[in-house]
């Protein structure tokens, strides 16, 4: 490309394609085509609100260009010299604050500052470990207790994730905040982003996307978590940012200060999230490539970039080397094997990853985005599209986030693993590309029309943020996706250690009960199971039948190993095929259990502390309430005192309450797997 403005021919035609895709993938419903309705079963109802409501905002949009073109145009005046007008370090001080305080918030109303699902979990007690001196801990001897998805138990004990992530939070962890360490970082990203786009494109368009960014639920809601991916954001915003800082220099210093910054900000994200880092990586250096012609320094300087990179990765190796036993072998190998990787094959779960199965994941991804990403009445990748087929000539900035975006999604719909999480948490990396293309959109489309649907579009973006933060009662807004997740179980939201300090507990074990489901899935892995055939058998048969072959497997003796799967699977399904008037005893006292009430364990396992052998213990220590299997615990823990949190709600209360333990009716005791 020969300047900035895009002049090859055929740079219009990439941009047009690119329209065309988005609209194939994430504007027609793909993915249920695909699936006969089955990937999004909300789709037509999101269909339905955007022709209703996102009609009448256009509607009213074109009227007010039509009939009051000069209130109109005050009106895009205005507003745009009122963004303008703040001065530079003003707007990005009260931007990056927002964005911090308004994902702490929702961290607090939402979720009470706890992790929700296994891998902030996982991410969060490995933190720990790392802060107990220590890059695994030794098997526990109990692990049907304490047992979690995305952990690892095998010879040691640490988390499926690379190390990077849990480093991350351990600093929070230090510092008793761990719950602030993903606000901060999208605050960060804030100004990184704000940097690369106004050298890439102008001051306008840097701010409105950073506004975007900032004003995106998705983003707020994911950096109210634990999880990983707002790391690799921040990181991928400052290669960004020093990627145009490369891409002007003329070479020395500066291009080589900006190309170790991109080293290590990419190497560091390889600590986090490798095929995250990758993706960034690859379209970053087919930038760096295209750039290289005629510029000897930019070619050195590559030099403190590879340097620079391959630090963190080798630090990544060493610790892997010290866990999973070979410098690059990751735990979710450890976990899964071959059956982890990229690729069509057979997933951990026993589904086939095919071509298809891909091409729906792609769609349902994009097609997420639609109301995930702003909560507007309009689909969010149509705009995008739409402002991709008015560009008439893409600058090579618009390439390049063209290719981020594209690169993203492919590389993940290679990956057997559907990425749900407050959203399409696979494309939360390729964030920075995603807004800016949405603050482009308008002005390109502006571009090409003229009258009332110019002043309408130029309006449309501001008009659909509005509606989105101040439309209270609409099902798709801002307020009705805080009022979801705040409608979610109380107890989910439990702070353990406030709990018990509360109630003035010391030296006690607080056993919570997820229910049958949970047990049968510990039981499970107590018996050498794996965690993907554990849960291939819990979709298998009834969670009656499971637990009647469990129980008869355990009696086995001698316990053999060999062949427990098929014995497992056949015992199960050869219950469920009777039809026997009466529930055995076992599965009774199962139902009874749970019927007093349940908890997710979520919030208790990364509360348990660390001692100096590297085992469980501190005042309190929260394990899994396996019923009558409880008692094995005795020899370990007899003389703390003992309590069940998870017990029938009184009435008026709002989380399950913490109760002295009264152990359930005497079962046969589950025994050690070989």
């Amino acid at each position: 490309m020969t300047d900035d403005r895009g002049t090859m021919s055929g740079t219009a035609a990439i941009s047009m394609a690119a329209a065309l895709l988005l609209c194939v993938f994430g504007v027609y419903p793909l993915a249920n085509r695909l699936t006969l309705g089955a990937a999004l079963e909300w789709f037509d109802h999101a269909r339905a609100f955007w022709l209703v409501i996102g009609g009448i905002v256009l509607v009213a949009l074109l009227a007010l260009g039509r009939w009051f073109p000069s209130v109109a145009d005050a009106l895009w005046r205005v507003g745009t010299r009122a963004v303008m007008r703040i001065p530079r370090r003003g707007f990005l001080a009260g931007v990056a604050l927002f964005a911090v305080s308004a994902s702490a918030i929702l961290a607090i109303v939402c979720f009470g500052r706890q992790p929700h699902n296994a891998d902030e979990v996982a991410q969060l007690f490995h933190a720990k470990i790392l802060l107990s001196g220590r890059l695994s801990l030794p098997p526990d001897a109990n692990p049907e207790f304490f047992g979690m998805d995305n952990m690892i138990e095998q010879g040691r004990w640490y988390s499926q994730f690379p190390v990077g992530g849990p480093v991350f939070l351990a600093l929070g962890v230090a510092l008793r905040a761990a719950w602030l360490v993903n606000p901060a970082l999208l605050g960060l990203s804030i100004l990184s982003l704000y940097g690369f786009t106004r050298r890439a494109y102008d001051e306008g368009t840097a701010r409105a996307s950073v506004l975007l960014l900032a004003l995106s639920p998705f983003a707020l809601f994911v950096s109210a978590s634990f999880m990983n991916h707002v790391p690799v954001l921040w990181l991928a915003t400052v290669a960004l940012w020093q990627l145009a800082i490369w891409s002007d220099s003329d070479g020395g210093r500066d291009a080589s200060m900006a190309a170790a910054l991109i080293g290590l900000s990419l190497g560091v994200a390889f600590t986090v999230r490798p095929l995250d880092a990758l993706v960034v990586a690859a379209v970053v250096g087919g930038m760096q490539v295209s750039r290289l012609r005629g510029s000897g320094a930019r070619v050195r300087s590559l030099a403190w970039q590879v340097v620079a990179g391959l630090a963190p990765v080798l630090v990544l190796f060493y610790v892997n080397l010290r866990t999973t036993g070979a410098p690059t072998r990751l735990g979710y190998e450890v976990l899964y094997g071959s059956a982890h990787q990229l690729g069509f094959h057979v997933d951990p779960y026993g589904t086939v990853h095919t071509p298809v199965r891909a091409l729906m994941f792609a769609s349902k991804y994009l097609l997420q985005l639609n109301v995930l990403l702003f909560e507007w009445p309009l689909p969010a990748v149509a705009i995008i599209a739409a402002g991709l087929f008015a560009l008439r000539r893409p600058t090579r900035w618009d390439l390049f986030l063209i290719a981020f975006l594209f690169a993203q999604t492919s590389a993940y719909a290679m990956y057997w693993h559907d990425g749900v999480f407050r959203g399409p948490r696979f494309l939360f990396t390729a964030l920075p590309a995603i807004v800016i293309l949405a603050a482009r959109a308008p002005v390109a489309m502006s571009a090409v029309t003229r009258g009332a649907v110019r002043r309408a579009v130029l309006l449309l973006v501001p008009a659909c943020v509005l509606v989105a933060w101040l439309a209270y009662g609409l099902g798709n807004s801002m307020a009705a996706r805080v009022r979801t997740y705040r409608g979610a179980s109380a107890a989910s939201r439990v702070d353990a250690d406030s709990m018990v300090r509360a109630a003035g507990i010391h030296h006690a074990v607080v056993f919570i009960n997820e229910g049958v489901q949970a047990r049968n899935l510990h039981y499970l892995w107590a018996l050498g199971l794996s965690r993907g055939y554990a849960t291939r058998m819990m979709v298998s048969a009834s969670p009656c039948a499971i637990r009647v072959a469990i129980d008869a497997e355990q009696a086995r003796r001698p316990a053999i190993a060999r062949g427990r799967l098929d014995r497992l699977v056949k015992g199960a399904l050869a219950f469920d095929s009777v039809q026997s008037p009466t529930m055995p005893p076992i599965c009774v006292d199962d139902l009874r259990h749970d019927i007093e009430g349940l908890a997710s364990y979520a919030p208790f396992f990364p509360a348990n502390t660390i001692d100096v052998t590297g085992h469980l213990g501190g005042n309190v220590v929260y394990a899994l309430d396996l019923g009558e299997h409880d008692e094995v615990l005795r020899a370990r823990f007899g003389d703390r005192a003992w309590y069940r949190f998870g017990a029938r709600l009184a009435a008026g209360d709002t989380i399950p309450t913490l109760n002295p333990y009264v152990a359930v009716a005497k079962q046969p005791t589950m025994r050690s797997a070989p």
